[in-house]
């Protein structure tokens, strides 16, 4: 039996979910692993801090979302990953043993490659006019920006449809 400690944020209560081998439970409720149809893990970063994931859990009657960032107070933050890794890692191995979970990560194909396709109209049309006016310094830093944030954003969102036997690296902290 495993446990994971999540709050995701000020809006939400503390929640204890206990995984076993039939079902994954709060304070509250119960959810059969059987009942459970999907699973998306995205990566969820921030402007101050990428090393945040989530697990979404769907089961037919409800939807549960775990992340590796634990909200504990205003502008206080508790980074599990170990520990979200090991649970989630659990989760899908004891969803697959039933066989009636799809796991996938990133996005959605036509919101990956919208975001894809309108930043790099953003971004050319940036430094063509940067470029026109003598400002090569500043369409460096976006070409930094660039490299440095989005493509690493767009590669742990590619959507994947993966087992729980060959989960992606990139998706999980």
């Amino acid at each position: 039996m495993e446990t994971y400690l999540n709050r995701i944020s000020a809006f939400d209560k503390e929640q204890v979910y206990t995984l076993d081998d039939r079902a994954i439970s709060n304070e509250h409720s119960k959810w059969d692993l059987k009942d459970v149809h999907g699973v998306h893990l995205s990566f969820k970063p921030t402007r101050h801090y990428d090393n945040i994931y989530q697990c979404a859990i769907e089961t037919r009657s409800d939807k549960i979302v775990l992340s590796s960032r634990r909200y504990i107070g205003p502008a206080n933050f508790e980074y599990q990953s170990d520990d979200y890794r090991q649970f989630v890692s659990s989760l899908l191995q004891r969803l697959e043993v039933n066989g009636l979970t799809s796991f996938s990560s990133g996005k959605s194909k036509s919101t990956y490659w919208l975001e894809v396709i309108a930043s790099t109209i953003f971004f050319g049309l940036m430094l063509i006019v940067l470029t026109m006016f003598g400002a090569w310094i500043i369409a460096l830093s976006f070409l930094a920006i660039l490299f440095f944030r989005l493509v690493p954003y767009y590669k742990k969102n590619r959507p994947v449809v993966f087992s729980a036997k060959q989960i992606p690296s990139h998706i999980l902290p």
